[in-house]
């Protein structure tokens, strides 16, 4: 069972793979807020009785996720502010301290407000490494430049227009021509979370957009390589790892979202109109 679309306990999958086979796992679990989602055909309950039951229900999948990555892979798991601290503990003992690469926070602007707290709008994906080789392809994935900096516009000797700054204290002139773009930084701005009358919408009440698996996939892997997702829930991962000619192993529990999967990869090619 190395790759493909399966209806099981993720565990249960974790265990019959080989040691070192996958080359990037991404995740989006439950964040354990108590609640019951509604899914398109019915709900279910996001709730496994606080920050610590959940940690000893992650726990095992954590050290499987561990086990099956190749060297140079990497894990990204999604989360809110309900259980990120406890799972980076959690993390950190199973990976150890140096595996830490990012704490990404995603910021969205959709969904409501408050007027007890600032409102809460964004998630954060933990990134860990497999081991100090990890595959990183940043330059794939750059992001436009804005003019409205700090730094000052001027013309090159061709028109184009270059960011300029001059360090105080070696008087060293550093350039950078702002159609050639910028690695993105731990803080993502620039992808929103879905509306309810977006394309991609499945009806899956967590389904994250596509732009943001992209992003991930483009900067960690090469083609043919494995991409993994154990919550799998509306299948992006999967569409997305298949879009850019990158194999998928996809899991979940739900018959319902192995079915939107299904139903989503069958229409992949044409679905959201992006080709590498």
């Amino acid at each position: 069972m190395n790759e493909g679309l399966h209806c099981a306990d993720n565990l249960e999958v974790l265990a019959d793979l080989p040691d070192g086979t996958i080359d990037i796992i991404y995740v989006d679990p439950p964040f354990d807020t108590g609640a019951r989602r509604r899914g398109p055909r019915g709900s279910y309950a996001d709730d496994h009785g606080g920050p610590a039951a959940f940690v000893d229900w992650m726990r095992p999948r954590l050290v499987a996720f561990h086990r099956v990555l190749r060297p140079t892979g990497s894990l990204f798991i999604h989360l809110d502010f309900r259980s990120v601290h406890h799972i980076k503990v959690a993390l950190d003992g199973i990976f150890g301290d140096d595996a830490f690469l990012n704490e990404i926070v995603w910021c969205y602007s959709v969904g409501g407000k408050s007027r007890r707290t600032f409102a809460r709008k964004h998630d954060t994906i933990l990134w860990y490494a497999r081991g100090p080789g990890y595959a990183f392809y940043p330059d794939r994935v750059k992001v436009p430049r804005r003019a409205g900096s700090h730094m000052k516009v001027v013309r090159d000797a061709n028109g184009r227009p270059v960011q300029v700054k001059r360090d105080a204290k070696t008087g060293k002139l550093y350039s950078y021509p702002l159609d050639a773009g910028k690695i993105p930084e731990d803080y993502w701005t620039d992808i929103e979370t879905l509306n309810r009358g977006d394309r991609e919408r499945t009806g899956w009440p967590t389904q994250k957009p596509a732009a943001l698996l992209r992003r991930i996939i483009l900067a960690t892997t090469q083609p043919g390589d494995l991409v993994a997702d154990f919550f799998c829930g509306s299948g992006t991962t999967a569409v997305v790892a298949t879009e850019l000619g990158r194999r998928y192993l996809a899991v979940d529990a739900s018959a319902e979202a192995v079915e939107i999967t299904r139903s989503r990869l069958a229409r992949a090619p044409a679905l959201l109109g992006w080709r590498p």
